[in-house]
Formats: structure tokens, C-alpha cells, sequence
């Protein structure tokens, strides 16, 4: 699925791409075959990153998109990012005689592993919901899950650069609501500090209202001994 022309008079945040010469086979592989720009020395894809924590950790919105040029693609000033759902035309393009390059159909299919890991009842349970209300390809949660030796960025190539950035985006983020607080674990430090001072805070405001209500109940009987 891949999106082609522009609409005149409407603009989605996606980018159609413009056909204009060559054959269709051609064009469609010229999009696909380039070698990864950015450097990942210091991009490790751990567990934690999945399609589930991108949201409830980071902060980053999913615009599921059925136009596979768009996949990973970040948007909204690094607010959101593009993800392909369609996992069952992916494996059937690994069947059919197709335009797309079988190794990006391959990775593409890893790279919706690696997000929605079979494995994970927490990821799972959220892509239902998320599935039950914006009509998604529930096959996402029947590809698999990655091991660690092909969890590694060096793993990918057409979609490298985008889950470099994603990732990055990712590690960068901090906590702004108290739910972004109890889900990112990521520094078990920083963690246990601020839950141990949010825990002193609520401690304090609770024994001080007790000490309040005593002082009142003490002033009450003061001024009414009977």
C-alpha cells in the first residue's frame, strides 16, 4: 500500500509520492534501496521499546497510516510518529510476485515485531484496544517477537535512519505527567527518588491535616469545656 499524487485541496501530515517517469517496478525500488545515513553507536533497542511505551513512556502518538512510504516516519515536531499496520498484505506480498523489494517487506515486518512483540501481554492487550476502535490489522501481534542478535540496529537497513531517530526521540524524552512518571523505569534512580519524595510529600500534607483537625478539635474544647 503505497500512497501516490497529492490531494489539491486537503493536507494530511503524510507524504504521497509522485510518480512522473520510469516503469512502476522501477520507481517503487528506487524508494527502497538506500543505505542508512546516520550513525548508531550508541542506539540500543532494549525491550522497554515497544509500540505501547512509545505512548505511556514518551509521550509519542501513533498515526497508524496505510501508506507504507510513510512508516517511522516522525511528525508533529517529534510529537508523533507513522506506523504501517497492515501486516496481512505485508505476508502476502512475501507470497505474491510484487513490485516491493522482498527485503524491505522482511524488515518492515521486523520492525512491527520489534514494536508489538508477541510476547508482551501488556503491549498485546493495548494494541486490542487500540484495534477495537481505529479498525487495525490484528495480524501486527501474530509476526512474532525479535531475539536479541536481531534486535540490533545494525539489523535494518531500509528503515534504519527512521528507527535511529524514533529511538532517539525516545531516550531523550522525560516524564511530564505523573503516568508518564510510574511507567518510565528506565533510571531506576531517578525512579525510586521521585516516588519516595512524592510519598514524603503526601506523608507530610496527611499528618499535617491530622495535626490541623487536632488542633481544632483542641481549640473547640477550649472554648467549650463542657
Amino acid at each position: 500500500m503505497i500512497e501516490f499524487g497529492n490531494l489539491p485541496y486537503a493536507y494530511s501530515g503524510f507524504r504521497p509520492i509522485e510518480w512522473t517517469e520510469g516503469s512502476l517496478g522501477d520507481f517503487i525500488r528506487e524508494r527502497f534501496e538506500h543505505k542508512p545515513e546516520l550513525q548508531h553507536d550508541n542506539i540500543k533497542l532494549e525491550k522497554i521499546f515497544n509500540g505501547r511505551n512509545l505512548g505511556k513512556i514518551a509521550g509519542i502518538e501513533i498515526l497508524w497510516t496505510t501508506n507504507l512510504t510513510d512508516h517511522l516516519r516522525l511528525m508533529k515536531d517529534d510529537k508523533a510518529v507513522a506506523i504501517f499496520h497492515h501486516a496481512s498484505f505485508l505476508k502476502r506480498q512475501q507470497r505474491d510476485n510484487t513490485l516491493l523489494p522482498k527485503g524491505a517487506i522482511d524488515e518492515t515486518l521486523n520492525t512491527l515485531a520489534l514494536l508489538f512483540p508477541k510476547w508482551d501481554n501488556d503491549t498485546r492487550s493495548w494494541f486490542r484496544d487500540e484495534a477495537s476502535t481505529r479498525d487495525l490489522d490484528t495480524c501486527v501481534l501474530e509476526i512474532g517477537h525479535l531475539d536479541a542478535d536481531k534486535r540490533q540496529i545494525e539489523n535494518f537497513v531500509y528503515w534504519h535512519d527512521r528507527l535511529v531517530m524514533l529511538k532517539q526521540v525516545f531516550d531523550e524524552a522525560r516524564p511530564s505527567t505523573l503516568q508518564q512518571w510510574w511507567n518510565d523505569r528506565r533510571n531506576g534512580v531517578q525512579w525510586y527518588t521521585f516516588w519516595v519524595a512524592v510519598l514524603v510529600l503526601l506523608l507530610t500534607v496527611f499528618f499535617g491535616l491530622i495535626q490541623s483537625i487536632e488542633g481544632a478539635l483542641q481549640a473547640y474544647k477550649a472554648f467549650n469545656p463542657s
